[in-house]
């Protein structure tokens, strides 16, 4: 589902930018081979407006942006890696909050030599006051350990996710309504309420609850009501067995049918076949949702959850019904903190509060019963939801917010270039130290500015050393080879040599390059240090 939203949302800026070039900073060659067939399958021209940097140079990469957008809170590694450059701003997106290894991201995010003209965009007010909770709890222990009253200065905006209204209105048309319907012989007053996602009640939404409501629910109408699961099983043995188990026991007054996104026979899903649209989520995984939206867009009123972003999608009462929620106080939960931390089971995490989070199934089964008995109601509920959609949670409404954005932070980022460093720092980061401090106690002796140099080996000598790949495993850190055989060629021009001589005809930017290669010709016997001076 990760994947299919932050590829939806690359096509969706692919297609509303105005922005030129299109620039992708690519992680790998792959990666930005797929970022132009997307663009092309967007009718992008791919040769006059795509740019892909490559990241693996950060520097000449992060130097040629004014924004750089990472759809992941994952983008502490980028803050620090545009250190030297001053530039760009940077804008993450958070898509869910629920396991260690966002909460790391957030800590890294929280400690990386971030700004306040940065931002991590946040799907819904919930998720956006669930990182600035998690950010207190963690400077609560940093202020505690080390003093001080340390804030992460990042910005915290909420901007929604988007969809392609038209393509769901396609998918709802009505021919498509009369063959899902035959297919499953649903009758033409039979009530379809359908539930789509991920069919995993450990980390997606336990089934009972809206088993519960339409068993109540069918006690309520005349008519006859179908519930149908559509979507995927996750672990698909364990997950499928337990879900029919419980459909047989709790579907005794209405059909319950489970389908799986991948059956032929509906290849464009089960929108247009359906009446009502559900989905009474109690995960706290769950950030946003999509599938409301994607279910308003086809016309359906939806009947889901009072949780997290998807109260901020339906509106009670016009766009279908938010179904209360309860969870037990807030201080109780610690010793579900505590046994993920020793078994880091996510899944258990997950269900661990999700047990003890109820639904109110009797507001649900009133919901779905005054639903299928007023037809009128029911259309009028899914009109509004349609336009909705199409007038909010469009890419073409919702991207330009997120282009907003990215413009605002890179103009604060103008005014805003000072680091948190301390002054001649000796690291990229704090894991990423530099080896001749950190290990500066590892060897006998320190090269020094007064340290005579002399070259001993002839050329024959030199080329067979720079033959040998394995003498230059790392020849980024060295002179460039032309640069490096005239450092060779004035050290034995002089004889002898001293380094602060060199050090004082080299550029201040290139010195230290100069040193690192200085103790690489020694390293290969190029040359030695020399006791002798010559007389003056």
């Amino acid at each position: 589902g990760l994947s299919v939203a932050i590829e939806e949302l690359t096509k969706a800026w692919l297609r509303t930018s105005q922005q030129n070039p299109l620039v992708c900073r690519a992680a790998d060659q792959a990666s930005g081979a797929e970022f132009l067939d997307l663009a092309q399958n967007q009718n992008i021209d791919v040769e006059q407006r795509c740019v892909v940097l490559n990241a693996q140079d950060p520097a000449q990469s992060l130097a040629r942006l004014d924004t750089l957008f990472i759809p992941d809170p994952a983008m502490a590694n980028a803050a620090w890696q545009r250190n030297t450059t001053c530039r760009p701003a940077l804008c993450g997106l958070v898509h869910t909050l629920s396991g260690e290894r966002v909460a790391q991201a957030l800590l890294d995010l929280s400690l990386a030599p971030t700004n306040k003209s940065d931002a991590l965009i946040c799907p819904s007010r919930s998720i956006r006051d669930a990182v600035q909770k998690m950010w207190e709890t963690q400077a609560s222990y940093l202020n505690k350990r080390l003093g001080g009253d340390f804030a992460c200065p990042i910005q915290t905006p909420v901007l929604p996710l988007g969809i392609d209204t038209e393509k769901f209105a396609a998918l709802s048309a009505p021919d498509k309504r009369q063959k899902q319907r035959a297919t499953l012989n649903v009758q033409e007053d039979e009530i379809l309420i359908l539930f789509v996602g991920r069919l995993n009640f450990l980390t997606k939404a336990h089934p009972l609850p809206l088993l519960m409501a339409v068993q109540k629910a069918a006690k309520c109408t005349n008519k006859k009501i179908r519930l149908v699961f559509y979507g995927y099983f996750f672990p698909q043995e364990e997950m499928e067995r337990r879900f029919k188990n419980i459909v047989a026991d709790y579907a005794n007054n209405f059909t319950c049918e489970i389908i799986t996104n991948d059956d032929p026979r509906f290849p464009s899903g089960l929108w247009a076949g359906a009446d009502i649209f559900t989905s009474l989520v109690d995960n706290v995984q769950e950030s946003f949702g999509l599938a409301p939206i994607e279910a308003m867009a086809c016309g359906l009123p939806c009947v889901i959850s009072d949780w997290d972003g998807y109260r901020e999608g339906v509106r009670n009462g016009q766009d279908g019904f938010l179904i209360p929620t309860l969870t037990p106080p807030a201080e109780t939960g610690q010793e579900s903190a505590l046994r993920y931390l020793h078994n880091h089971h996510y899944g258990l995490y997950l269900a661990g509060a999700s047990q003890s989070t109820s639904i109110d199934s009797d507001a649900a089964a009133k919901a779905f019963a005054l639903l299928a008995n007023d037809n009128n109601r029911r259309s009028e509920m899914g009109q509004t939801a349609r336009k909705r959609a199409r007038d909010v949670f469009d890419w073409k409404i919702v991207m330009p917010s997120y282009e907003a954005l990215w413009q605002k932070l890179a103009e604060a980022r103008k005014t805003e270039i000072t680091t948190p460093l301390p002054e001649a720092w000796p690291a990229a980061s704090l894991t990423h130290i530099n080896p001749f401090v950190l290990f500066e106690g590892f060897s006998s002796h320190t090269l020094s500015p007064d340290d005579l140099l002399q070259v001993i080996s002839n050329q024959k000598e030199i080329s067979t050393i720079f033959s040998h790949d394995m003498n230059l495993f790392a020849p980024d850190l060295l002179l460039p080879k032309e640069l490096l055989l005239n450092l060779i060629n004035v050290i034995e021009t002089k004889g002898t040599i001293r380094i602060k001589e060199l050090i004082n005809a080299t550029p201040p930017l290139q010195q230290d390059c100069l040193w690192r290669t200085l103790g690489w010709l020694l390293k290969t016997g190029i040359c030695v240090k020399s006791n002798y001076e010559e007389k003056t």
